[in-house]
């Protein structure tokens, strides 16, 4: 009876089990929780001020809507950080749908590839650039320079590349000096963020 015992499969979730499992391959509880909340985040700051940063240029702000997305891919890995870039995109598409276009010559398929392609990308890129570095604060840097190119030089590039060509002399300035306002922003919230969780909860770090 005793060998019977020790010969069941740990229940995923159970009490012999090290961490709470979803009904979702690959998705711990805390992984859902986190796309949750960085998720809710990212909606915040799409539809308030906060999501926006005024800067000296056409475009007249750089935006913030990246950092939730490397931080779920840095804490919570590529799905979960693919995941929270999706509602990224989905915000900026409901808010700046028409500013896509316009950007876009009126292509639709050049307009939405720009909005989610890169938004997808976000935290996944951030991750893998993390991951080796996971133990130095270069993991952090790497992340938040990794995540916000991806936004910044994927939406825009693709703009420029494919879309109006007279709109390009309005997105070259943006290109210019955005993403390193961008990339300020990011390594303000990750940098202190991840030493702090790898004071208080280095499991969180470590995998």
């Amino acid at each position: 009876m005793e060998k019977e015992k020790l010969s069941r499969p740990v229940e995923p979730g159970g009490t012999q089990g090290p961490e709470l499992k979803s009904s979702y391959p690959y998705l711990s509880v805390r992984k859902i929780a986190i796309a949750g909340i960085c998720g809710a985040l990212g909606v915040v700051l799409a539809f308030t001020p906060l999501g926006l940063i005024p800067v000296p240029n056409l475009s007249g702000a750089a935006t913030t809507l990246h950092i939730p997305a490397i931080v779920a891919g840095v804490f919570a890995g590529p799905v979960v950080g693919a995941f929270t870039g999706l509602i990224l995109a989905i915000s900026s598409w409901i808010l700046y749908a028409g500013s896509f276009l316009a950007f876009a010559g009126g292509n639709l398929l050049v307009a939405l590839l720009s909005a989610f392609i890169p938004r997808l990308l976000i935290g996944v890129l951030a991750y893998y650039a993390f991951r080796p570095f996971r133990s130095h604060v270069l993991g952090a840097v790497l992340a938040s320079l990794v995540g916000t190119l991806t936004n910044t030089v994927g939406v825009l590039g693709i703009l420029y590349l494919f879309g109006d060509p007279a709109m390009r002399p309005a997105l070259l300035p943006i290109i210019l000096l955005n993403p390193w306002v961008e990339i300020g922003f990011a390594l303000i919230v990750l940098v202190p963020l991840v030493l702090a969780l790898r004071r208080i909860l280095p499991d969180v770090i470590s995998h």
